[in-house]
């Protein structure tokens, strides 16, 4: 009897391990000859960005463009761009496409409506290498599927900060280092205060945007605050995380430590960091493009300013590339998303800069023999979303002139800090008011 028993256990092992080696069924196929259709902005980009490379791997998979610019043709030339948004979005919801490209606001709902295939499973079954991603770039994009891979990015749109090195050894200056704050930033460029080039004064950082207010908002979206609540209900300017940006821009201005673009120059190439009247900017990568400006002074790069004791920065994503949920060639849909954002295309991307960088490490170190490495130090987040649901524009056109005048205030210490916070929060909570009522007043379908 004992015996039996022993037996029996031993075939129902045997069993078990035979099921386990031939039984289990692949999350995909293998790859069959098929064809997929590709939302992408036209044909001649699509195939001019990655299609020319992937035919080159895959030609036993066809590719159909669906191109985005059809949308003009509903729309005419002169569009806003929420009638764009609106035209695109119900584009993607009707095309049958196997491959969605999105932005990550697009993404993040089709990942909640599930519109999108998710890519654990066969990154596993695959054995696809996302380790070679810049740091926390994964986790990134799973927050914006409630933890759930869901697609993958070939590049982002990422900033640093670039400084003038002979400005800063002209006059025996330390130059700025990685991982500064923004006090530290600005301590430092409060010492150009005094300091001219040529006659013209040497503005210590120079802001490329034009205005107090857009400063204050880059600093806040280095901590990572909350401007507007997600339901677009409530209003958080009198906080001390807020207080602390407004002191900060505020003090920057008072010190003569930071310069604002004029806006005379916004839409023209003068830049006085490249006419070499600033020791140090915040701007995007290096372009090819560009390089005629930018090689007009020696420049280096650092990272961006960080939160103390957080070394991570935002990462903003212009394609991100996902498997339709309802899409009939998956395993061919997945072969062309882990394609574009793998090994192949972050080295064919790396010798062409066109201001975005591929998500992969050690493929761009350098760009005309300037090192690149502070682009990849910081840790990616998820892109700040500060306005929760309401639209940015909107609320500075309603909301702007008297964020300025607060903020003037406390720069000619006419106002303290907290009595400006307490001030903005009032306003703004009103402001935010008659946004709401306005789009309840708006017919339905007008853009």
């Amino acid at each position: 009897m004992h015996n039996r028993w022993k037996i029996a256990i031993l075939m129902l092992t045997v069993i078990s391990l035979i099921s386990g080696c031939f039984g289990k069924k692949e999350v995909l196929e293998p790859l069959q000859p098929s064809k997929i259709k590709v939302l992408y902005q036209d044909e001649d980009a699509f195939y001019r960005d990655y299609g020319k490379y992937f035919n080159m791997k895959y030609p036993q998979i066809e590719v159909e463009v669906i191109p985005q610019v059809q949308v003009l043709k509903n729309l005419g030339k002169m569009i806003s761009a929420e009638a764009w948004e609106a035209e695109v979005k119900k584009l993607l919801e009707n095309s049958e496409a196997d491959v969605y490209m999105l932005n990550d606001t697009t993404f993040k709902q089709f990942a909640t409506d599930g519109r999108l295939y998710g890519l654990d499973e066969v990154i596993r079954q695959d054995g696809y290498d996302i380790e070679g991603y810049m740091p926390g770039l994964i986790d990134t994009i799973k927050s914006l599927g409630d933890g759930k891979l869901y697609g993958l990015a070939p590049y982002v749109r990422m900033k640093a900060l670039y400084y003038n090195t002979k400005l800063f050894a002209e006059n025996q200056i330390d130059p700025p280092t990685n991982k500064m704050t923004w006090q530290e930033v600005f301590n430092l460029a409060a010492r150009f205060s005094t300091v001219k080039n040529g006659g013209r004064p040497v503005h210590g950082f120079y802001h490329t945007y034009g205005n107090i207010g857009e400063l204050m908002y880059d600093i806040a979206d280095t901590a990572g605050l909350k401007l507007i609540d997600p339901t677009g209900e409530k209003v958080f300017f009198n906080s001390d995380g807020w207080k602390q940006a407004m002191r900060l821009a505020t003090d920057a201005v008072r010190n003569n430590a930071v310069y604002f673009r004029p806006e005379s120059q916004l839409y023209s190439s003068q830049n006085d960091f490249y006419d070499g009247v600033a020791a140090m900017t915040i701007s995007g990568p290096p372009t090819s493009w560009g390089y005629k400006y930018q090689e007009t002074v020696d420049w280096e790069i650092i990272t961006v300013p960080i939160e103390p004791g957080e070394e991570s920065t935002g990462v903003y994503f212009d394609e991100l590339f996902a498997v339709s949920a309802n899409s009939q060639n998956k395993r061919a849909a997945w072969e062309f998303v882990k394609f574009a954002s793998g090994p192949e295309m972050a080295h064919a991307r790396s010798r062409t800069m066109d201001g975005k960088l591929p998500t992969r490490t050690g493929y761009l170190k350098e760009f005309k023999g300037k090192s690149m490495e502070a682009f990849y130090m910081l840790k990616a987040k998820e892109g700040n979303n500060m306005w929760g649901n309401v639209s940015r524009f909107e609320f500075y056109r309603v909301f702007n002139k008297t964020l300025m005048e607060e903020l003037q205030a406390v720069i000619d210490n006419k106002k303290s800090v907290d009595e400006a916070a307490a001030e903005l929060e009032f306003k703004a909570q009103d402001a935010l008011v008659q946004l709401r009522e306005k789009s309840k007043k708006k017919p339905t379908g007008s853009s």
